[in-house]
């Protein structure tokens, strides 16, 4: 007879392991079975419903959305967060709060994190409390997008995090968008630029926003698009826009005149990167589930609202 068919002998090591809490070493030592073995027993356990392991998750909810997402979108890993109820700034305060919370197991010592610019990043930014961890550099992403707001520029988002986490922040000084291909090409060969953005391309995680196409985007509220290269990129078919990448609704790449005038990183250049998305909002679904079709994001962190609307989508 095979060990783990001697019923007696595996309840007696479930209720070692699970009542009294002995380690599988201790229960091993014991009983003069081999760790190999003991574990065996316990998985048989679980499998003929010897023993019934309940886990009382008050995030019930969350967790099923969680799951749906990583399956619909082969996602690694995705946060959804209950933000309650109130105002929607309200709201994006408890977000914010709770997202800061699971995003900081992601920022680990000695890493280098590179950031986006945008409202939702800046809040969960803000949210973070400073650490006891000592992240390596902080990089900004992209360049500035137009000459106010300056709070939402990846460079002060950079500054905020690193000083929380005790690193050191590189600006990127230079607009996200130029006015032709030439200007661009120009800031991209200049000495500090050039050095922040092949910082950018090794960063080994990009904590980064989801933009839509429209009007109420970020970008073009605060001036960084036109209206005329609004229409051009919904002509390409553009639904959402991450650092320097527009992609359409199947998740690929359009809009490669403004790409030629961009200054930043692009999901491409980006591919060494775990890529933590942060968005959530009715007007972003569209937008987040053509982000996720493209295969280059490794996390989503939305609320539980835009996840249920993901889900079906």
């Amino acid at each position: 007879m095979s060990i783990v068919d001697n019923y007696r002998l595996m309840i007696k090591i479930c209720e070692m392991h699970y009542l009294q809490n002995l380690s599988q070493k201790e229960i091993s030592s014991r009983l003069s079975i081999s760790r190999p073995q003991i574990s065996r027993i316990l998985a048989q356990a679980r499998a003929d419903g010897v023993v019934d392991i309940k886990i009382h998750n008050p995030y019930s909810g969350e967790s099923e959305m969680e799951q749906k997402l990583m399956e619909r979108f082969g996602l690694s890993d995705a946060i959804v967060i209950d933000s309650g109820v109130g105002n929607p700034s309200e709201q994006m305060e408890q977000f914010a709060g709770k997202a800061a919370q699971q995003i900081d197991s992601y920022l680990t010592g000695g890493s280098v994190v590179g950031v986006m610019s945008g409202n939702t990043v800046k809040s969960i930014v803000e949210a973070l409390r400073p650490s006891s961890k000592k992240l390596h550099s902080v990089v900004s992403l992209v360049g500035g997008i137009g000459a106010g707001s300056v709070d939402l520029h990846a460079n002060s988002i950079a500054q905020q995090l690193a000083s929380k986490y005790n690193g050191v922040a590189f600006s990127l000084n230079a607009p996200a968008l130029a006015s032709d291909p030439v200007a661009a090409e120009i800031f991209r060969r200049e000495p500090s630029v050039a050095k922040v953005l092949d910082m950018g391309v090794r960063c080994h995680v990009a904590l980064v926003g989801i933009g839509s196409v429209s009007m109420e985007a970020t970008n073009i509220r605060v001036g960084e698009l036109k209206e005329t290269e609004r229409r051009y990129l919904q002509e390409q078919g553009a639904l959402a826009s991450i650092c320097c990448s527009y992609v359409d609704g199947d998740g690929k790449s359009v809009g490669e005149d403004l790409f030629q005038r961009s200054i930043g990183q692009s999901l491409e250049s980006l591919k060494k990167s775990k890529i933590i998305a942060v968005a959530l909002g009715n007007s972003k679904v569209e937008a987040i589930g053509a982000a996720l079709r493209s295969g280059r994001v490794h996390v989503l962190v939305t609320d539980l609202a835009t996840a249920k609307q993901l889900a079906i989508a």
